[in-house]
Order: structure tokens, then C-alpha cells, then sequence
């Protein structure tokens, strides 16, 4: 089945670098020798807050416009009935508000004159929408949406596809009346912040995003507390917080444990599952993009999908990107001034020189 509707589902069910690390980095080997939560130099109530500190909300403003299906078979002079054939309702005259809403971590956030402003990474299946039209549809190639009863969902590789015999109800389509991703900080925001897309890969499930003005161009705003990525993977066993908005509701911190490593659940969606990373904490449509941090507040890991069995939400179901992947991708792509940013001083690893 195509388009936005299976496309987005999907990835929700399944649910959208250097070398040698540089010197704030730590090792596996110096993990232990790190200072953890509770300890004389931070503790739980430290690291939540700057997780909270570079969560953001990532939202797309949708209008969807649908027209009913009615289905009927034509019976013979004999009594035959004949092939199920549609019959095509009206299109809807006024959009139904629709909002597309992810998760992502401010990683970026520096005056370094070339490298100045702000920039967010977050998951491409969130600001797909903006990014591949074809998904949106169209009055003349609708998209066919079928009631949840009629979907065959499978997890290996993750796919969503029509029963057979299925039919669908309606068909729809999408409109976008702007251009750009909007930024929300805070539960209570009354005000409009702009990001645009600057690179993305939809194989990955990778964007990365820069705060803008409102035509476009890049925004001086700099100074923000952003996240550092770490030089490995998440480990097994390893405790670990995320922060994100699930079912659009900001925003939400939760702890936990990654349970399993370099999982190959194949490719679907267009996103290639490899090397996934599974951690035994809940999460929702929303939860996409969230960073995975570990105890000292590194980014370890991006969450893009949970999963889910008779549609109900699996705890211990997230699956995350490790970072990595993440920090390959920004390196090759340009952005390794992000990734070689020194820490910000907010950050609960942070230590001033001397």
C-alpha cells in the first residue's frame, strides 16, 4: 500500500564522525572510572534537567482533505453478482488540521562564525512530509486508507500492507501551507520558531535541522544548551534516559535499560533496521526522534520506532539508531562541526579548564 498514510503508520509502528574519539570523550574502558549518578559531582536531578534542556518538539502543520468510498457489485441477469466497484464521493470542501508531530535534541548551538546558529536532529520519517511530496498524494492520486482490521502488520522487516480481500474506506490527501518545521521548547510556547531542513536520509532515518527565520534564511540564535554525541554504541545492560513528546504530549522523561544490541530487522518503510538498538522503556507516534542518553548525558543513540503486537505498544519495544551511525553521517555529509563542538557548560560532564 502507498503513501503517506501506510508510509507514516509504519514508521510509528515500527515504530523518522571521528575515528578515534576527541579529548571530552570517554572510552568503554573509562565508563566505570566516570562518576555516576548520586555521586558528589551531579546527580539524576542534574542530568534530567539538561536532557529536558536540548528536547525539543518537532512539528509539520497538515491539511487533509478525504472523500468516501462506497463499494457495490452489479448483479447479472442470471444473478451473478460481479467485481466489487467504487463509487466516489465528494471531496472535503474545508481541511481537517492535521499535525504531524515528532521529537529532537538540539546538537548544535554555537557563535563560530562560519558554523554560527542552531541546529536539531531529529528522525527523517518526522519531517518526511516536507521532504518527499509524493507522499503527500493528490486530488487526481489520492491515497487509499483502510481500517486498522484490514492491515497486515509484520515486524520482520517491518511492513504494513492491505489484507487481500480488503477495501478501502475513504481516500485522502495532503496539503502543506508552509515550507518549515516548527519548533516548540516548551509546553506552554505561545510563539512561532521556524527550523528548515538542511540535510536528511531517509535510509538512516536521519534530519538535521536549523532554527531559521521565517523566509528561510538562518537565524542568529546561538547559546543554547545543546547535546555531545559519544564515540560508542549503547552497550547491553547499560542504564540510559530518554526524552521525548509522546502522542504529541510534551514532554515526557523516562529511564531505563538496553536490552539488545545490533538487532537486522531488514528493510522497510524505505528505512534499513540494522544494527538496531532495543531498550526496555515505553513509547508512542510522537516518541520519534528522541535521543537516548546515557548516565553523564552523552547522546548514545536516536529513538525512530517501537513496537507493537495487536496493536498495543511493546515496553522494552524501542528500537534506536546507535549513535555511531549517527556521528558517520554527519561527519561524511559536512557536519563534523557539530560533532567536534566541545561540550556546552550546562552539561553534567562538563569541567571549565584549570
Amino acid at each position: 500500500m502507498k503513501g503517506i498514510g501506510v508510509r507514516i503508520f509504519l514508521v510509528l509502528v515500527m515504530v523518522t564522525l571521528l575515528g578515534v574519539g576527541i579529548a571530552r570523550n570517554y572510552s568503554t574502558a573509562q565508563i566505570s572510572q566516570t562518576a555516576g549518578p548520586g555521586s558528589s559531582s551531579y546527580g539524576e536531578a542534574q542530568i534530567q534537567k539538561f536532557i529536558r534542556s536540548v528536547t525539543v518538539q518537532v512539528l509539520i502543520q497538515m491539511e487533509k482533505y478525504t472523500r468516501p468510498l462506497m463499494w457495490y457489485q452489479e448483479v447479472t441477469a442470471t444473478g451473478e453478482r460481479g467485481e466489487w466497484k467504487a463509487r466516489y464521493g465528494d471531496w472535503s470542501k474545508t481541511p481537517t488540521p492535521v499535525v504531524q508531530s515528532g521529537t529532537g535534541v538540539i546538537v548544535y548551538s554555537c557563535d563560530g562564525g562560519q558554523y554560527s546558529g542552531t541546529f536539531i536532529l531529529t528522525n527523517a520519517h518526522v519531517v518526511q512530509p516536507l521532504v518527499q511530496s509524493s507522499i503527500l498524494g493528490s486530488p487526481y492520486s489520492p491515497i487509499d486508507e483502510y481500517r486498522l482490521d484490514d492491515l497486515i502488520i509484520e515486524t520482520m522487516p517491518p511492513s504494513v500492507k492491505p489484507k487481500p480481500e480488503a477495501r478501502p474506506f475513504q481516500q485522502y490527501y495532503f496539503k502543506i501551507p508552509s515550507n518549515y518545521v516548527q519548533i516548540k521548547s516548551k509546553e506552554d510556547q505561545f510563539y512561532t520558531v521556524y527550523a528548515k531542513i538542511v540535510d536528511y536520509d531517509l535510509a538512516l532515518d536521519v534530519a538535521l535541522l536549523q532554527v531559521c527565520k521565517p523566509d528561510g534564511t538562518p537565524a542568529a540564535v546561538w547559546g543554547l544548551p545543546y547535546a555531545s554525541f559519544r564515540d560508542f554504541d549503547p552497550m547491553l545492560g547499560e542504564s540510559v534516559w530518554v526524552c521525548g513528546c509522546p502522542l504529541g504530549i510534551p514532554f515526557s522523561i523516562d529511564r531505563g535499560r538496553v536490552n539488545q544490541v545490533n538487532l537486522d530487522l531488514g528493510t522497510g518503510g524505505g528505512i534499513v533496521w540494522n544494527k538496531q538498538v532495543k531498550i526496555d522503556i515505553a513509547a508512542a507516534p510522537g516518541n520519534s526522534g528522541s535521543g537516548i542518553f546515557d548516565d553523564r548525558g552523552y547522546i548514545c543513540a536516536l529513538l525512530h520506532g517501537t513496537l507493537i503486537y495487536a496493536g498495543n505498544y511493546i515496553r522494552g519495544g524501542i528500537l534506536a539508531i546507535p549513535v555511531t551511525l549517527i556521528r558517520d553521517w554527519l561527519t561524511w555529509r559536512g557536519w563534523a562541526f557539530i560533532v567536534s563542538a566541545p561540550p556546552h557548560v550546562s552539561a553534567p560532564y562538563y569541567k571549565p579548564a584549570g
